[in-house]
């Protein structure tokens, strides 16, 4: 547009409208740009990349695969395993790949190595700890002495004082019981 048009009674107006349509331009642009990637057509590669993202943890969520997750960076791994697979990568080297990034965490199923054998070994050792505790605690309450049998003068002694009166408590008055 030449400057001429933006002169004259209307000026204001084409200018707003000239603003308007550039910044509806840009978000068109940017919204273009953040757009997911077209989904594979080949449903050979769609299966590969859902088996593979299966066995991948999500880096931000709670116990979910990839494939599960619909977290932002879900996403942007499953479309890393999706673009590694066809350009002809195996499930290996993709999982190479992202243990090389991330680290054994990124796995489902980590391998059972130096690293990680806390991971692997933690339950069980724990269940041990718990069936120990529980062991000794059911031998302490089952070998816990047993109270004295009473002595005959000691038995003497209980009944008579069992077979006395109570002494005789004073009344009390209302005011002075104390309000639950």
């Amino acid at each position: 547009m030449s400057d001429t048009q933006f002169r004259g009674p209307n000026a204001g107006w084409r200018r707003c409208f000239a603003a308007v349509a550039m910044g509806l331009l840009l978000v068109a642009a940017s919204a273009q740009v953040q757009a997911p990637a077209t989904p594979a057509t080949d449903p050979v590669l769609d299966a590969r990349v859902k088996a593979l993202a299966s066995e991948l943890r999500c880096l931000v969520c709670q116990n979910q695969t990839v494939e599960d997750s619909t977290a932002p960076v879900a996403r942007d791994m499953r479309e890393q395993v999706r673009m590694q697979l066809a350009a002809g990568k195996s499930e290996a080297e993709v999982k190479q790949y992202m243990t090389d990034r991330f680290g054994d965490f990124v796995l489902y199923k980590p391998p059972v190595k130096a690293t990680t054998i806390a991971l692997w070994a933690g339950p069980f050792v724990a269940m041990i700890f718990a069936g120990v505790l529980l062991i000794r605690r059911v031998r302490r309450s089952s070998t816990s002495p047993q109270p004295a049998a009473l002595s005959d003068a000691d038995r003497e002694r209980a009944l008579t004082l069992l077979d006395q009166p109570m002494p005789a408590t004073p009344a009390r008055d209302p005011k002075d019981t104390p309000a639950v």
